[in-house]
C-alpha cells in the first residue's frame, strides 16, 4: 500500500504550511507546460537536475550564476511552481528584502531561518523542534 504523501496532523495546525499547499495547481501546471518550451538548453538542464533532485530527496546544492537579465529569475519562478503544482513545498529566499519580492512568496533569508541580525560567531538560528517553522522545514522538497 502506498504511504501517504502529506502529515496531516502537521498541516492540519500549521499555518506555515497551509499558505504552502494553497496553490492553485491547476493554474501552475499551465504556467509550467507554457514556460518549459521557452527555455534554452542550459535552462533545462539545471531545471531537469533540480525537479530530479526533489522527486529523489537527496539534498543536491544547485549554484546559477550568471550576468543579470539571464534568466534566473524565470527559471526560478518555473522551478517554483513546477515544484507547488505537485503539491510540494518550495521556499523561495532571498538575501535583500527587494529581491524576495521577485520570487513566488519571497522573504528574506534572515527573517524566515530566524537568522540574527547582525551574526556573531557564537550565533544561532532560533528556530525551536516545536515550531511551526520546523515543521515546515520538514516538510519542504525545494529551497530556492
Amino acid at each position: 500500500m502506498p504511504r501517504p504523501q502529506r502529515q496531516w496532523d502537521i498541516d492540519e495546525g500549521n499555518q506555515l504550511i497551509a499558505e504552502q499547499r494553497a496553490y492553485d495547481q491547476e493554474e501552475l501546471q499551465h504556467f509550467v507546460q507554457a514556460g518549459l518550451p521557452t527555455l534554452n538548453q542550459e535552462q533545462r538542464a539545471l531545471y531537469d537536475a533540480v525537479m530530479a533532485s526533489v522527486q529523489q530527496p537527496v539534498g543536491f546544492s544547485f549554484i546559477v550564476h550568471s550576468g543579470g537579465g539571464c534568466g534566473k529569475t524565470y527559471l526560478a519562478k518555473l522551478i517554483a511552481a513546477s515544484v507547488h503544482a505537485s503539491n510540494k513545498i518550495v521556499l523561495c529566499v532571498a538575501s535583500t528584502g527587494l529581491a524576495s519580492l521577485l520570487l513566488p512568496g519571497g522573504q528574506t533569508a534572515h527573517s524566515h531561518f530566524k537568522i540574527p541580525i547582525p551574526c556573531h560567531e557564537g550565533s544561532s538560528c532560533n528556530i525551536k523542534k516545536d515550531d511551526l517553522n520546523h515543521q515546515l522545514l520538514q516538510q519542504t522538497a525545494l529551497i530556492i
